[in-house]
């Protein structure tokens, strides 16, 4: 590194601001300017046959990062049948006939398994969660279902395989020990095959032909609904865990 040398100012006398300008930065060979210090890069280093910047040369978080939620307790829902759509956001929601039409509002975030998160510069996204649940469901159009939602929307268009992707149900839990026996509806009972569903899943955002995020808070949880006849949904979150890299600027 060259010899950094600053052009004196006189006292008494206003220096123009091109001398200013030379002493935090300059052109001339050598440079004597403050830019020296900060890692001021000649021709001879410019001209070096390997120039790849690497892991130990970025700060961290400069351009990836992560977070994550979890928790440990079983979560139970159960089924309000005078309870609105607008009451979900509290906990207290009402079944629907149809499950996979149902409307944003009837889903209940799961506590473990949503998260908030700030990206600082437009991102690539990739979400990892698991999760487990069962129900009382005693018939197979009984069902009890967890869909992903990035910024308060279903993540992946509807009738495409992405929004499929991201949705998965229990349905029938409850069987009877002796099917042809005597008061058959008394003796449905939770066999341990059946007990839970297990669903580790990921998503890279964004989808295909979309934008990668944006700048700033975005969140992505996971949430349940059921159905009307379903009168309990019992949910173990284990995680929810989000890790960004930063995209191309425009």
């Amino acid at each position: 590194m060259p010899l950094v040398t600053f052009i004196d100012f006189v006292d008494g006398n206003i220096p123009s601001g091109e001398n200013i300008l030379e002493n935090f930065h300059s052109s001339f060979s050598p440079p004597n300017a403050l830019s020296i210090i900060n890692g001021y890069l000649d021709k001879d280093n410019l001209n070096f046959p390997n120039r790849s910047v690497t892991y130990p040369y970025l700060q961290k978080q400069s351009v990836s990062g992560g977070k994550m939620i979890a928790g440990t307790c079983n979560l139970d829902y159960f089924t309000h049948q005078n309870a609105s759509e607008a009451q979900a956001i509290s906990g207290i929601y009402e079944g629907k006939t149809n499950l996979e039409s149902a409307p944003k509002n009837a889903y209940t975030a799961i506590p473990g398994a949503s998260i908030q998160f700030y990206l600082p510069f437009k991102a690539y996204v990739l979400l990892t969660w698991q999760v487990c649940w069962t129900n009382d469901s005693d018939d197979d159009d009984k069902e009890s279902h967890i869909r992903l939602f990035v910024d308060g929307e279903r993540e992946g268009e509807a009738d495409t395989k992405d929004n499929f992707c991201n949705v998965r149900r229990v349905r029938r839990t409850m069987f009877a020990a002796d099917p042809g026996g005597s008061n058959f509806q008394n003796k449905k009972y939770l066999r341990d095959r059946y007990k839970s569903r297990y669903w580790s899943g990921h998503q890279w955002l964004p989808l295909p032909g979309k934008v990668p995020l944006a700048k700033g808070f975005h969140s992505a949880s996971l949430r349940v609904i059921q159905s009307k006849d379903v009168k309990q949904t019992r949910i173990r979150a284990r995680s929810m865990k989000v890790m960004f890299f930063k995209a191309k600027d425009d």
